[in-house]
């Protein structure tokens, strides 16, 4: 009887244990969520457009390729330095980033400020420009049709939120080459200096000083700048490795309220449990346009832009997140050299035709006509619409007959590359001395940051 009796004892204590147990373990899990979704709150979310409300299916913020399920997100850093987002800014960083669910792989592509795109109601402009145009909406739709990619998504952040993300964590472990450092500390010519000295090799940058690094240019390029600008969200990445509950606390105090984003936090929940898998994760990077798949062409106010030939580039970019597409192997098909060239021929003679003609003056014979500074003229408004693609190009043109002669042609197509090489010199060099000023209340500042 005591034997039954304690046995009986025993049973109800491992269940009232059990069920205690699980008791605490629903309430660690509430109490987990409910910490979570007080984070979450503090979210900049941005409500869907009214044309997206409108539609009878909502965009997916997930894609579906071969199987295997992806997340697209255009990651967007516009040049604020204060807490508040304006609707003035532009995006001088635009980063496509692409996660596959399945191995958890990560895919960042960096999209040249200096792209030309289409602009409704306008002739064609920077990429970084459509921010200021039509914000982050005009951004996401611009990508998206003109690189043929399925995003949706977008993550915005500014000057001051990138320094306080970095220091969040705890800054970021870079290595410099012999020129950055000088450039950083001041010694060379530059357009960013750091707070602390550096040196090169291995650094430790806060967020203040990752930033200047981020934004170095004027040392080399802009290609070499948005390789920068990955590299720190490389090491951020690897940051996040050794960053603990109290850190992770704070990080997210301080950062999400500094985010904006037309994610949903529904859409938010669904991706935190993927989040641990994607921790120190490394990044497979490209930057877009690649050598040999674009051109140049002037704006109306005789700024350059990239005139890519967008089918191949859109090929690339698709088969980069999706495929196995290597960068560094890449070789330029002769098609796609031939179709840049075409364009570029194309968009040198839509460019003449907005420049004013030269006033008749009679000529003086046995005189050399004096050179004259290239000055274009400002674009307006209501500037004719030129197409940024050598793909619409040439889908757009007809081809007309003519009397001339295969040696005339040649001759003339050979004139008109040099002639646009000596513009595109002219422009530049003309650009690099003024000041740019828009010519109406729409158009964005031209300096670049």
């Amino acid at each position: 009887m005591d034997q039954e009796k304690n046995s009986r004892q025993i049973k109800a204590t491992r269940t009232t244990v059990i069920i205690g147990v699980i008791a605490l373990i629903v309430l660690l899990a509430v109490g987990a969520w409910e910490y979570v979704q007080s984070k979450l709150n503090k979210i900049n979310y941005v409500e869907p457009s009214k044309t997206e409300t409108e539609q009878t299916e909502p965009k997916k913020a997930f894609t579906e390729v071969g199987g295997e399920k992806y997340f697209n997100v255009l990651l967007l850093g516009t040049d604020e330095r204060s807490e508040e987002f304006s609707v003035d800014a532009r995006s001088d960083c635009t980063i496509l980033l692409s996660l596959n669910f399945k191995d958890h792989t990560a895919h960042l592509v960096s999209l040249e400020r200096g792209i030309g795109v289409p602009i409704p109601d306008l002739e064609d402009d920077w990429l970084t420009h459509a921010f200021r145009y039509g914000g982050a909406d005009l951004m996401i739709d611009t990508v998206s049709e003109q690189f043929d990619v399925d995003v949706d998504r977008y993550v915005r952040v500014n000057f001051y939120a990138f320094e306080q993300i970095i220091d969040a964590i705890g800054g970021v472990d870079i290595t410099l080459t012999d020129i950055e450092a000088q450039a950083l500390n001041g010694e060379v010519y530059t357009n960013a200096t750091t707070k602390h000295p550096v040196h090169p090799g291995l650094n430790h940058l806060d967020g203040y000083d990752a930033l200047q690094y981020a934004r170095q240019r004027f040392i080399d390029d802009d290609w070499h700048r948005v390789q920068r600008q990955r590299t720190v969200l490389q090491a951020a990445v690897e940051q996040t490795k050794h960053v603990n509950l109290i850190q992770i606390n704070s990080l997210l105090d301080k950062v999400l309220p500094l985010v904006q984003t037309n994610l949903t936090k529904k859409e938010i929940n669904s991706l935190l449990p993927q989040a641990p898998f994607f921790l120190g994760v490394k990044l497979e990077q490209m930057t877009l346009p690649l050598k040999g798949t674009f051109g140049n062409k002037l704006t109306s106010d005789g700024r350059s832009l990239m005139l890519l030939d967008f089918e191949e580039n859109a090929r690339i970019l698709n088969e980069f997140i999706y495929g196995n597409f290597n960068p560094d192997t890449y070789k330029v098909p002769k098609e796609v050299t031939d179709r840049v060239a075409l364009a570029q021929q194309k968009a040198y003679q839509e460019w003449l035709l907005t420049q004013p003609k030269p006033s008749s003056v009679e000529e003086k014979p046995d005189e050399e006509e004096e050179e004259t500074e290239f000055e274009p003229r400002r674009s307006s408004s209501k500037s004719t619409k030129t197409t940024s693609s050598s793909k619409s190009s040439t889908s757009k043109s007809s081809s007309s007959k003519t009397s001339r002669s295969s040696k005339d042609e040649d001759a003339e197509l050979t004139e008109l590359k040099q002639a646009l090489k000596d513009k595109m010199e002219e422009a530049s060099a003309a650009s690099s001395k003024r000041t740019s000023k828009s010519s109406s209340s729409k158009q964005p500042s031209q300096q670049d940051d």
